[in-house]
């Protein structure tokens, strides 16, 4: 085998080394946007839930305010 050949099939080597590189590195890409895109929806999921525990809360402490004024007003009505 020459030199000729020899750095042919070195060549070869590498040309194949260097396309299933690239192919490792769409690869990567690719989980790399997936997981970007379950970060996502995961945050927007969480986003959604805390906004309707914020409504809750608004709405209980709303109705405790009202509750509380009642019984203030019931309690000055009793001592009066």
């Amino acid at each position: 085998m020459d030199n000729d050949q020899l750095l042919r099939i070195i060549l070869e080597r590498f040309d194949k080394v260097d396309m299933q590189f690239k192919e490792v590195l769409n690869r990567l890409d690719s989980i790399e946007k997936s997981q970007q895109d379950d970060v996502k929806g995961t945050l927007h999921l969480i986003s959604k839930k805390v906004d309707n525990i914020l409504y809750d809360v608004d709405y209980l402490s709303e109705k405790t305010g009202k509750h509380d004024t009642k019984i203030n007003n019931l309690e000055k009505r009793i001592q009066s």
